[in-house]
């Protein structure tokens, strides 16, 4: 019997071992409830069931309904969903305005590198690079990406360095960086000073021309963290027969003459017409003194515009390089398409299977060469020769970049400048 006795008092003494009968009575009465009220009243609030609601977490503290509040409202993540490629409902991807980067870098690269290997240069070309410089600009504008911003504060800084040169021929610089041309000054200035300016490897428009190049890689890699990706690139190592290269490569030409240069050339026959009948010259849009066009000179431009945009349309469609087919060709494709009633009234219609287009002479000489001119001449124009020159450039770097195939059919490749024109 001691020995239970003894048993149950050990126990007890266990279970009060931590409390003596003075806590566990102002439990039990209510005082205890009262006292831990009035300290968290004075370090929070008390709920509306009367309960008192913790203060503020201080640091250091680590108290249970730190991992309650977690539990009921935890922490906001931001998430970017462009990085699974995920497109959220009624926005456009931010890679997009990498896009609009590269083509408008492409273009001036095109620009001054059509400058450096003509003979004489028009008022016409300088102002063709003049437009397409202030293009460049605002499409770089806030890109978020560092290696662009450089390149075109570098173009910018270049551009300031030559200053009194490009005055001496008309072009000025506003203070948001943009390029204006006189056109009369222009035509009054001495010719040797705009060739210095525009020819030559070591001219302001090659290395401008340089560092659009370095722009339009810079926006075609952030372009690809967005889903938007060259779809011919792959990576690995690519044997050449004697040679091999490893890393990251544009997929080969299908045809040993090489499709990318069919493209390229395609394309800078198109652009060079749609050019022309931007410009309305004096051959094409002719009127006599009593006001009527030369209608032969106009179908001629034309059939010759429709010829060569088939061409490009049937080339470069055959191409795997994301940038010239699924988004250069598909731009210029897009711009006929929403043109196609205006097209259609002067004897043009498109191939909604092929997308090329078909001219009806007889429609076309009985048609109001007014319209013809509005249609060449104004937006539709400008889209389409911007357009073809952006796929130009575009073959033209994949060229530099990934080597073409050789005379034997084996592939070489080459990884020279982007812009480079291949020999």
């Amino acid at each position: 019997m001691l020995n239970l006795f003894n048993s149950i008092g050990n126990n007890q003494n266990s279970f009060f071992g931590g409390m003596n009968f003075a806590d566990y009575a102002s439990i039990r009465n209510g005082s205890y409830n009262k006292l831990l009220r009035a300290y968290y009243s004075k370090n929070g609030n008390e709920n509306s069931s009367g309960h008192a609601t913790p203060a503020t977490k201080r640091t250091g503290d680590k108290e249970y309904w730190d991992y309650n509040e977690k539990i009921k409202n935890p922490p906001k993540k931001n998430y970017n969903y462009w990085n699974y490629n995920e497109k959220i409902k009624g926005q456009s991807s931010p890679g997009e305005k990498f896009v609009d980067i590269q083509n408008a870098a492409a273009n001036v690269e095109s620009a001054t590198t059509s400058m450096g290997k003509s003979g004489e240069i028009n008022y016409d070309a300088v102002s063709s690079y003049v437009s397409r410089y202030n293009d460049l600009v605002t499409a770089a504008k806030n890109s978020g990406s560092v290696a662009i911003d450089s390149s075109m504060r570098s173009i910018a800084d270049y551009t300031q360095s030559h200053a009194q040169a490009l005055a001496e021929i008309g072009i000025t610089i506003d203070d948001k960086g943009a390029l204006k041309i006189n056109k009369d000054t222009f035509q009054a200035a001495d010719t040797d000073k705009v060739d210095a300016l525009f020819k030559g490897s070591s001219s302001y428009g090659a290395k401008v021309g340089s560092r659009a190049s370095s722009i339009y890689s810079s926006a075609r890699y952030e372009a690809g963290k967005y889903g938007i990706k060259n779809t011919g690139t792959t990576g690995g190592t690519t044997s050449t027969g004697s040679s091999s290269s490893t890393g990251s490569t544009t997929s080969k030409p299908s045809t040993s003459s090489g499709q990318l240069s069919v493209v390229r050339s395609n394309a800078s026959d198109l652009s060079a017409t749609a050019d022309r009948l931007v410009k309305g010259s004096s051959s094409i849009f002719k009127t006599d003194e009593e006001g009527r066009y030369d209608t032969d000179a106009i179908y001629s431009a034309v059939s010759d515009f429709v010829k060569q945009y088939n061409a490009t349309v049937e080339s470069a469609g055959k191409s795997s390089v994301y940038t010239i087919k699924n988004v250069a060709l598909a731009s210029m494709t897009d711009s006929t398409k929403a043109n196609s009633s205006r097209l259609a009234e002067i004897g043009i219609t498109i191939d909604a299977q092929k997308k090329t287009l078909t001219l009806n002479k007889e429609q076309f000489m009985a048609a109001d060469p007014e319209k013809v001119k509005r249609l060449f001449t104004g937006d539709y124009g400008k889209k389409i020769s911007d357009r073809a020159a952006a796929i130009s450039s575009h073959a033209n770097y994949e060229i530099n970049k990934g080597g073409m195939y050789n005379s034997t059919g084996s592939y070489s490749y080459s990884n020279t400048g982007g812009f480079n024109v291949a020999g």
